[in-house]
């Protein structure tokens, strides 16, 4: 794909990634600091479990610094790291299948790699209840449950799309960015996911 123009926030994040590269702890912590809400909340969402998905957001921020030398600098580093929490999700909902439970409140405490400068321990604070999760739709505590179960349902890829733009808020040029398929693509998965879902929502919501 070609590059995009960076946006302020795109070139602190560029600055911070050359800093981890050169061993620099305190900006592998920023990073982390940053997205460490986002990216729990997209992999809370997609599995719908508060262990797995503690689990998941500590994996991303593994991959992402072991992969950090691979990260093209001139593209948005935001796009790159959720890329790796939707792999991994992915690939964990294939292994394993579905959900266990639905609650959050989580403080995870993520192991980051290896630096010069010896290994860097990084906290990631994770929301604490449901409450501090933006929903988009307003919903009573029975009707959330029955939502959440039908969003478990849909195909992965649909899911993390619904995931992704209606509750992260991202464009579907960012989601294309993300999932690596054609923008026409991401937003075909959007529309079919949202027709399944008002299939199974029906008189519900």
């Amino acid at each position: 794909m070609a590059t995009t123009r960076l946006s302020r926030d795109s070139r602190e994040d560029a600055r911070l990634v050359k800093g981890c590269r050169e061993g620099d702890a305190r900006a592998y912590e920023l990073l982390v600091r940053k997205y460490q809400d986002p990216v729990f909340s997209i992999a809370y969402r997609m599995v719908g479990d508060r262990e797995d998905a503690r689990d998941l957001a500590q994996e991303t921020f593994v991959r992402a610094l072991e992969g950090i030398d691979t990260f093209n600098i001139r593209m948005p580093f935001r796009a790159w790291l959720f890329r790796i929490c939707t792999n991994a999700v992915i690939d964990h909902l294939r292994k394993y299948g579905k959900v266990r439970d639905i609650p959050v409140e989580m403080a995870v405490a993520a192991g980051a790699g290896p630096f010069d400068g010896g290994e860097c321990a990084v906290v990631i604070e994770m929301p604490g209840s449901d409450t501090e999760i933006p929903e988009n739709i307003s919903v009573a505590n029975e009707t959330a449950v029955t939502v959440r179960e039908a969003l478990m349902d849909l195909p992965e890829h649909y899911r993390a799309v619904v995931v992704l733009h209606h509750m992260e808020g991202m464009s579907y040029s960012e989601i294309s960015r993300v999932m690596e398929v054609p923008r026409n693509t991401a937003k075909t998965w959007g529309h079919r996911a949202r027709a399944l879902l008002c299939d199974t929502l029906e008189g519900v919501v």
